[in-house]
Formats: structure tokens, sequence, C-alpha cells
């Protein structure tokens, strides 16, 4: 019996690039023979319940955009054998990478056809899930300050526009975290909790992160001065930010509390996040969602 996929779309994402690629996915289904519904949301957090009520009536949902897209539509199919498949037309475009899709909108839709299907982990921060990770600190200083720029670059790019406008005005801060029976307590440049491996459209902070094997990676970064993040920079493009041993430690859990007693920058899949307060109680859910990617 032939599937039938319901799209799922935020025309927002990407600074409005997902408009473009809405058009060009339906194109592609249509062209394929492919029995599909689109729905566009209207409102924050409405894709969730889009999701939850396709699922008796779809086989497979499909997010079309970012990572907060992606965010958005995690709680409505936590622990659903359907899968979810995503064509990405974000910003950052983070998650995908953990999953072999491709930025090619062709290509993932292809993908998305083809059907291959794995379990993977979520994980959760005090009561919002999450797909690919949380930042702390300074990525999400930069997260932020990506927010404020105007013009339309996307992906890495936008990224380090943002960083460099905000090196120099974000100073460590301090934190105590409990995790796998420690306490740490010490200022920090930044802390970063991987389901996936990037973030920000590139930056590989947790490197060796894999999202099925019911553990999510943290790496924590001291203070260091604007020279030595320039010169460490391009290990974290290459993915070797554990080589950084006198300033990153990386590591991994199940579950961690960061407290601290200053308000601390925090993103979320992307998403700038208000944690309503200093405790963040943050957790692996594993074998939560089911994902459609290349696999092999």
């Amino acid at each position: 019996m032939a599937k039938k996929y319901k799209l799922i779309a935020n025309p927002a994402a990407g600074r409005g690039k997902a408009s473009a690629a809405v058009l060009q996915v339906v194109e592609l289904f249509k062209a394929r023979g492919v029995e599909f519904d689109l729905e566009l949301t209207k409102a924050p957090k409405q894709a969730a319940e889009i999701a939850k009520n396709a699922l008796s009536e779809f086989d497979v949902i499909v997010a079309i955009g970012g990572d907060g897209t992606v965010n958005e539509i995690v709680p409505g199919m936590l622990f659903s054998p359907k899968p979810l498949g995503i064509i990405p037309s974000g910003s950052g475009n983070d998650f995908i990478k953990s999953l072999g899709i491709p930025n090619n909108i062709e290509a993932a839709v292809a993908i998305v056809l083809r059907g291959e299907a794995r379990v993977i982990d979520a994980g959760k921060i005090n009561d919002t899930y999450f797909a690919n990770g949380v930042g702390i600190g300074f990525d999400a200083a930069v997260n932020r300050a990506s927010y404020e720029i105007k013009h339309s670059r996307q992906g890495l790019w936008l990224y380090i526009c943002a960083l460099v406008r905000t090196l120099g005005r974000f100073g460590p801060v301090p934190v105590r975290i409990t995790m796998n029976g420690e306490i740490i307590e010490q200022d920090i440049f930044l802390l970063t909790i991987g389901n996936g491996t990037t973030c920000g459209g590139g930056f590989r902070l947790t490197p060796h992160a894999k999202v099925d094997d019911g553990l999510l990676d943290v790496t924590i970064v001291k203070p260091l001065s604007i020279p030595n993040l320039l010169w460490h920079l391009p290990k974290v493009f290459l993915g070797t930010i554990d080589k950084v041993t006198k300033y990153a430690r990386l590591t991994r859990t199940t579950k961690l509390l960061v407290e601290s007693s200053h308000a601390i920058p925090v993103h979320v899949d992307g998403e700038i996040f208000d944690g309503n307060g200093r405790a963040l109680h943050i957790e692996v859910v594993a074998a939560a969602l089911t994902v459609i990617g290349k696999f092999s």
C-alpha cells in the first residue's frame, strides 16, 4: 500500500527560505505521484499538535524547515513508530548532519521517499524536548546575536558573522554542573550538550555524539582569550576540539544539572530558551524518536 505523507512547514523558517522550499517540495512530491497533505504552521508550537493529530491518518510526518521546526514537531511524535522525515530549509540545519541528510532539497526528498528509518534518542531540558542539542554560554550568545543580523546570510556564515559580533562582548559565567556523580564548580566560556554532532550550522562542538547511544555528549570549555579562541577555532570545524585539552573537556552522561548564580544565555536546537530560573535539568530520552535518514 502506498504511503501517505503529512508535510508540515514553517514558512518563516530560514528567514523565509522555507516558503520557496515548500513550493519545490510540493512539485517533487507531485512529480513522483506521492499522496500527501501540506499544512503550514500559523503560530509557535503548533507543529507538535499538527504532527500528533496526523499520526492516525498518515504514515510519515515530514518537516520542511530547520532545526527549530524539527524541535517544534518532536513533542508530538515521541515514542510513535511512525517516522519523521526532514527536508532542510532553515538557517542552521544541524540535526540533519547526524542523519546523513544533505542540504540539497531534491536529494533530501529522495531520502524521505526511500524511507530508511531508525529509532534514535531525544533530549529534554526542564519541560522542553530537543532533537539536536543545547548550548549554554558563548554559543548561546552567538545564537542570540544571529537573530539580530538582518542580511540574508544562511548557515555557517550567518553564525560566523554572529560570532564576530559577540567576541569581546561576552564574559565567562560561573556554573555548578552535577553529572556522573561529580560536581564541577567553575567559570565557563561555553557548555554544549549534544545529541547530534554540530550546532550553529557546522560548529562541531560534540563531534563524537551518536544519536542512538542512549547518552548525551557534553563539552565544557574554560574561559580563554580572544587570540586563543581564534587559534583553536579551526579545530571546532574539523571536529578535533577534544585535542584542546587545556581548555576543553568532553564527556558523556545520561543527565546533568546546570546551576548558576547568574542569568546565562541558553539555546535549544538553535532557538533562544528561557529557562524560567537558573537551574537547568537536562537528560537523554532514550529511543524516543523514529526518523528517516541515510544510515548505510
